[in-house]
């Protein structure tokens, strides 16, 4: 499968084929990430950033809050 790169205002792109973007499962709208390696240009989806939650559901420890004594404010702090 071929594309040619065309102008598009002041940049330039590509059109990529609905039967590319079905397989890969990606949709209108979704951030993509480009790179280069050896002269190739990588597309890759961006990963939605975890929530909390998420971050932390194999952790098994246990958790205590714990309050931090700053020292007394250096600038125009308002405490």
């Amino acid at each position: 499968m071929t594309t040619t790169i065309q102008k598009w205002g002041n940049s330039q792109g590509i059109r990529i084929p609905k039967v590319l973007l079905d397989a890969v499962q990606w949709r209108e709208n979704e951030q993509l990430v480009l790179n280069i390696d050896k002269n190739k240009i990588i597309i890759e989806k961006v990963e939605p950033k975890k929530n909390i939650i998420e971050l932390f559901s194999d952790f098994e420890g246990g958790y205590e809050p714990v309050d931090i004594d700053w020292g007394q404010p250096m600038g125009d702090e308002v405490w």
